[in-house]
Formats: structure tokens, C-alpha cells, sequence
């Protein structure tokens, strides 16, 4: 019985979606952290915090892409 490979196509796509996912990591906090101390916080608190969101979500999608590539059969892709 042959062990299936891995996919590196797709393995290439979650490790890049994980590295911009690190960078909104950094600069979603920045952000918000630069809002709370000036004096209209809207103009950077907003984005601040959309930030913080897609650096989960690009990080559960890197994590689903990884594992796909690894787990996933042929059949199932």
C-alpha cells in the first residue's frame, strides 16, 4: 500500500497564507493601540480591529490549507 504524499501546491498556499496572517498579527494591535491614545480613535480603531479579524480568520484558513495537504486524498481534493 503506497503512503499518500503531500500535496505541495496547497501546502505552499497555507504557509503563505500563515506568514500574512502574521503580519496582521502585528499591525492589527498597533493599530487599535494607536487609536486608544489619540484623540479620534474612530479613524484608527476601526481598521485596528478588522485587522485583528482577518488575522484569524487567514489564520484558521493557513491551518485548514496545512492539514488539507497533509490528510487529504487524492479523491477527496
Amino acid at each position: 500500500m503506497e503512503q499518500p504524499s503531500t500535496d505541495r501546491q496547497v501546502l505552499t498556499k497555507g504557509i503563505q497564507r500563515m506568514a500574512l496572517s502574521l503580519f496582521f498579527i502585528f499591525s492589527g494591535p498597533i493599530l487599535v493601540y494607536i487609536g486608544a491614545g489619540s484623540d479620534h480613535p474612530i479613524i484608527f480603531l476601526m481598521p485596528g480591529i478588522a485587522i485583528c479579524i482577518l488575522a484569524v480568520v487567514f489564520m484558521f484558513q493557513g491551518i485548514k490549507l496545512i492539514l488539507d495537504s497533509m490528510f487529504k486524498t487524492d479523491k477527496t481534493r
